[in-house]
């Protein structure tokens, strides 16, 4: 009898974790996010369904976010938490969820998405991992937004969260995912080309530098437009980055990366080690150096006056420069407009 007891009050209490979101189908999913690219994203795929806060602002560092007593605030009301995952907000946002008291938007409930679920890491360590080797992330580099193919993959994940919250609005968030497609596949390959092929295998092929071969088998080359046309010629090009933050940017957009400012994840750059980096830049013909708004910038500065290499700074979040990147497409188009035209130059 006392285990019968007992086990009814356990379905009580989970019970009183739900939310009633899938009765309620007219209701706007609350939303936080915790990196203003994935607020953008969760607009894109939720519209009118969806009203969301985002914790971190543009020119944040999202690793040392300072945890305010508001975002508690808003996790306790939220039917829905999206994360970036792989240990990005690992020194922030289990407190915060310690003390939310909202069951709903834990790990493991209906309102909690990860979004680095559907990715494939890079830069995932080897063997075991130790404070010598810097903040290494073990589940991977967690700076994965910044290829939109990745923006691609949480997008579809979002449509069917969301489906699955809000069933009678399913075909909504299905044409919205579809519009966000369409329009990543006009910007990355342009219009005509994205409505003949896969626009996410042509940018594989791109990614390995044997997009312009199958264009010209096809006879189609003259049709490429978009991210992928401008960024054809300097297929290859070489650049030094201040964080280990650039590796799925440089992966889709045929950008190899030669060095790091930063000697170890995290560590503040020092003399030789900077002096070892122009020696690479140097050697290897590095064009650019990609810089961050909360990195500072004299290291970079450092290198570049005694080098060729110019300095580019780049959007790692949504809303992170004064440029056009207020929008998660528009901060990806904003960065390779930034390295293309730095090239010209």
């Amino acid at each position: 009898m006392k285990r019968f007891i007992f086990a009814l009050l356990v379905l009580v209490v989970l019970a009183s974790v739900q939310r009633p979101v899938l009765a309620e189908d007219d209701k706007l999913l609350q939303v936080c996010a915790t990196l203003p690219d994935l607020g953008k994203l969760v607009e894109a795929v939720g519209g009118e369904h969806v009203e969301v806060t985002s914790f971190a602002k543009g020119s944040d560092d999202p690793h040392h976010l300072e945890a305010k007593p508001s975002f508690i605030t808003e996790l306790a009301d939220a039917d829905v938490l999206v994360l970036n995952g792989m240990e990005l907000e690992e020194g922030w946002l289990p407190v915060l969820l310690r003390q939310c008291r909202n069951g709903w938007v834990q790990k493991g409930a209906d309102g909690y998405i990860d979004a680095s679920s559907v990715i494939t890491p890079l830069d995932t360590p080897i063997g075991d991992i130790d404070r010598s080797q810097g903040d290494v992330h073990a589940a991977g580099n967690p700076h994965y937004l910044a290829d939109p193919l990745n923006g691609l993959k949480v997008a579809e994940l979002l449509r069917d969260r969301f489906a699955k919250l809000l069933p009678k609005h399913k075909e909504d968030f299905e044409d919205n995912f579809k519009t966000f497609k369409a329009e990543l596949g006009k910007r990355l390959v342009g219009e005509k080309l994205a409505e003949k092929y896969d626009f996410t295998k042509l940018a594989r092929l791109f990614e390995f530098n044997k997009l312009t071969k199958f264009l010209d088998q096809q006879g189609e080359a003259s049709l490429l437009e978009g991210w992928l046309k401008d960024l054809q010629p300097n297929w290859g090009t070489k650049v030094v980055t201040d964080h280990k933050l650039w590796s799925y940017f440089s992966k889709r957009f045929g950008i190899e990366v030669c060095a790091e400012l930063e000697p170890l994840p995290g560590a503040e750059p020092t003399s030789g080690h900077l002096k070892k980096v122009i020696e690479i830049v140097k050697e290897k013909g590095v064009k650019l150096i990609l810089t961050v708004s909360y990195f500072n910038e004299k290291h970079a500065k450092f290198v570049s006056d005694r080098t060729d290499a110019r300095q580019v700074r780049l959007a790692h979040l949504v809303g992170a420069t004064d440029g056009d990147d207020d929008d998660y497409l528009d901060m990806v188009g904003y960065n390779v407009k930034q390295v293309v035209d730095a090239l010209k130059k």
